[in-house]
């Protein structure tokens, strides 16, 4: 039914017929998810819940790993953050975007930790300090364009305020990067 409410209404404009029923399921499967569901609002929940979850695995990893102080305080606050950044992405998204959320770190993720589990003492610590860097880089970057343009004005909101916490986040990631 929804498929012949495309055509009349693609006809109605002039569209062709394999243009819409391409469309059809698509548009068929943004309006059964959530009313506040759009594809920046999914990709910044799918973007930013995959790297929660791979900062809160690799700060566990350096917990067990490293001996280092300033990694392991790095490792604290991360886990702490990330576990309230997951937390706090994945209650906004349930109730204003209702986007799929992620249940784990995205593939390349899990090969950087699957690399990190692999690795011990100086040599661990290095890369997954820089690790931590890319990963602060890159939500400092998503936090801050879905801030400034997201759909979801809740979300948005929440993105913006938090901009600052990964930036924070990535100096400090920095300096015990620069200290070992």
């Amino acid at each position: 039914m929804k498929k012949f409410r495309l055509l009349a209404a693609a006809m109605a404009i002039g569209v062709s017929l394999a243009g819409v029923l391409a469309a059809a399921p698509a548009v068929v499967h943004a309006q059964n998810v959530g009313s506040g569901q759009t594809g920046g609002s999914v990709a910044f929940v799918r973007d930013a819940g995959s790297a929660g979850h791979f900062e809160v695995q690799g700060a566990r990893l350096a917990l067990e790993r490293s001996q280092n102080v300033g990694v392991r305080g790095y490792a604290t606050q991360t886990l702490k953050d990330a576990t309230e950044m997951v937390n706090r992405v994945k209650f906004i998204n349930e109730a204003n975007v209702s986007a799929p959320m992620p249940r784990g770190p995205n593939d390349t993720q899990q090969a950087t930790l699957n690399r990190l589990a692999g690795l011990s003492g100086p040599d661990f610590d290095r890369e997954y300090m820089r690790s931590q860097i890319e990963v602060s880089d890159y939500l400092a970057k998503t936090f801050r364009a879905y801030g400034a343009n997201g759909e979801s004005p809740t979300l948005r909101v929440y993105a913006a305020k938090a901009v600052t916490d990964y930036e924070g986040q990535l100096v400090r990631a920095r300096t015990v990067a620069g200290s070992l």
